[in-house]
């Protein structure tokens, strides 16, 4: 009778942790999710400050270095 009781006591504790685990991978996925659409925000926004940064001194690409009077001024 002991022994089984054991097979069900194993089935019930294999159980607990599967749904143990199936919970910690989904609060897993549910983080690295907002990781991706963090990272993703970011890139976008590295992109939009590059694509400005890259009008904004456009005048200024290569050649000689610019009079930083005529900037502040300008």
């Amino acid at each position: 009778m002991a022994s089984s009781n054991n097979p069900r006591k194993f089935s019930e504790k294999i159980a607990l942790h599967n749904q143990k685990q199936a919970e910690e991978t989904a609060a897993f996925e549910e983080v690295m999710k907002d990781l991706n659409i963090t990272r993703a925000a970011r890139l976008q926004l590295q992109k939009t400050q590059y694509l400005q940064l890259g009008q904004n001194r456009g005048q200024y690409y290569g050649g000689s270095l610019p009079n930083v009077n005529q900037i502040g001024n300008g």
